[in-house]
């Protein structure tokens, strides 16, 4: 019932002696709870579109949290790829709007990827073509196809 709920890999949380769910480490969500806590404000005061501008204008707390939004995916992404060596990892939501976001994750793969002498395999990740709504059209898809 729940197989593929790739959200619910258990992965060691930013304090590194607790664990956590891949979803509530690396969806950005989990980025947006992050900053709200670290800016003490409410989650519905910020959004990840946000996150980033303040980042870019040079706040150090959102670039931590970007810093550690993208190892916690790229972490995830690893165990994956090793997992299932699928040909492909494709992301979407509103997070693969960003032109950078490969380029970061693929970073973050380097770093785990030298950790590990056995690691030889580097997962090969792109964003979805309809990428924010890739979701919502495979839901309609499914509907169409069940009742049309």
């Amino acid at each position: 019932m729940h197989g593929g709920e790739f959200g619910y890999m258990v992965i060691p949380n930013s304090s590194g002696t607790n664990f956590d769910t891949w979803s509530a480490t690396a969806a950005t969500g989990a980025l947006v709870k992050n900053v709200a806590q670290l800016k003490n404000i409410n989650e519905d005061e910020i959004n990840g579109e946000a996150i980033f501008e303040m980042a870019h204008a040079g706040d150090v707390d959102c670039q931590q949290a970007i810093d550690q939004f993208y190892a916690y995916l790229a972490l995830g992404i690893y165990n994956l790829q090793y997992i299932y060596d699928p040909e492909v990892i494709l992301i979407g939501g509103g997070i693969s709007e960003r032109d950078d976001l490969i380029d970061h994750i693929n970073e973050k793969l380097d770093e785990i990827l030298s950790r590990f002498e056995a690691s030889k395999i580097r997962p090969s990740i792109d964003t979805c073509e309809f990428r924010q709504n890739a979701n919502m059209l495979g839901a309609v898809y499914g509907f169409l196809k069940e009742y049309n």
